[in-house]
């Protein structure tokens, strides 16, 4: 009986820390696309509102889908994400909103194994210092987060002569969606020339337990990117080389980007370094776009090379994106690439 019962004991352990390391795992992810550019409102909220066309300023209405880890067999995540930020009139505030959903489907069945869904609002100032602008920016986000019911195994599940998971669970399965408010900051400080900015996202860090006595946070993350701007108008090009880093709990990771732009066509290309629990991972990526008077297109693939497995996991990433043009006003610098 004593064995028994520390059986049992350490299955509804084990159970546990399964449920709260992938909690701790995919909310670690925060959907970030690697064309970060395009998705402004995730990358830094005092983003919001930069958009340019044709030398003016633009509205941007951007739709983005992430697939991840096809390589992976019975296993894949798909991030989805639409948003909209503009300019308010003639002021200088901007505004914005966002919607995203992440989905991991695994098993023979292709069940949701995890679910998300976020909703954002945002706001950001632009203050003018004759070329230069410094912008300021904030977000509130509420977000739920769905576990697969079916997808888990219950230590009340075992049977008694200790053969495997076959009894029906009597485990409170309405529990396992958590529901949850956070907010983010940002600072961005941009000219013609180049750009630098810093984030925080997660700032009262809002708990996801599922259970009571348990406390598992979602962990503040810092963002900070940086680029620079060589731009030749008369020659219809600009080269804009990008650097990120983040660092979020035991998860820290460096992207370096090359981006070139000529005339309607987007091409870039760079490298990853994630740390992450005492290991490291390596990924390539590059992507290419075009545009047709104010609709941009493009694709990007993510090479991961740091796991050992059959085919090398590649992410797949479209975005699709609209800048309807404003109203001719003082123009804002514009360094940061589309994508």
């Amino acid at each position: 009986m004593n064995f028994y019962m520390n059986l049992r004991n350490r299955l509804k352990a084990f159970t546990l820390l399964n449920v709260v390391f992938i909690t701790a795992f995919t909310n670690a992810q925060n959907p970030i696309f690697r064309q970060s550019y395009s998705h402004r409102i995730l990358t830094n909220p005092a983003l919001i509102g930069t958009g340019h066309i044709d030398f003016g300023e633009a509205a941007r209405i951007v739709s983005g889908t992430k697939a991840q880890w096809l390589g992976l067999n019975k296993k894949r995540m798909y991030t989805q994400n639409i948003s909209v930020d503009m300019p308010a009139g003639s002021t200088n505030t901007s505004w914005g909103f966002s919607a995203f959903t992440t989905d991991l489907n695994s098993g023979n069945s292709d069940q949701s194994k995890y679910s998300h869904f976020s909703g954002m609002l945002a706001y950001a100032y632009n203050i003018r210092l004759r070329k230069t602008r410094l912008k300021l920016g904030m977000t509130a986000q509420f977000s739920s987060f769905t576990f697969g019911k079916e997808q888990f195994f219950w230590d009340d599940q075992i049977n008694e002569s200790m053969s495997g998971f076959v009894k029906p669970t009597a485990e409170p399965l309405a529990q396992i969606t958590k529901n949850v408010f956070h907010a983010s900051a940002g600072a961005v400080f941009y000219t013609e020339k180049g750009f630098l900015g810093v984030s925080a996202f997660n700032l009262n860090e809002p708990d996801i337990s599922f259970y009571e006595g348990t406390n598992q946070k979602i962990p503040l993350k810092f963002h900070v990117i940086g680029g620079l701007n060589f731009k030749k108008e008369f020659d219809n090009y600009a080269i804009i080389p990008t650097a990120s880093y983040t660092h979020q709990s035991d998860v820290q990771s460096i992207s370096l980007m090359v981006n070139v732009n000529y005339l309607n066509f987007r091409v870039g290309a760079g490298a990853q370094n994630t740390i992450a629990y005492q290991g490291k991972a390596w990924a390539l990526n590059h992507y290419f776009g075009a545009r047709f008077k104010n609709y941009f297109v493009s694709y990007c693939t993510d090479w991961n090379l740091s796991i050992n497995n059959a085919s090398v996991p590649v992410t797949h990433e479209i975005t699709l994106m609209v800048l309807p043009a404003l109203k001719m006003r003082k123009r804002n610098p514009d360094p940061f690439p589309e994508f």
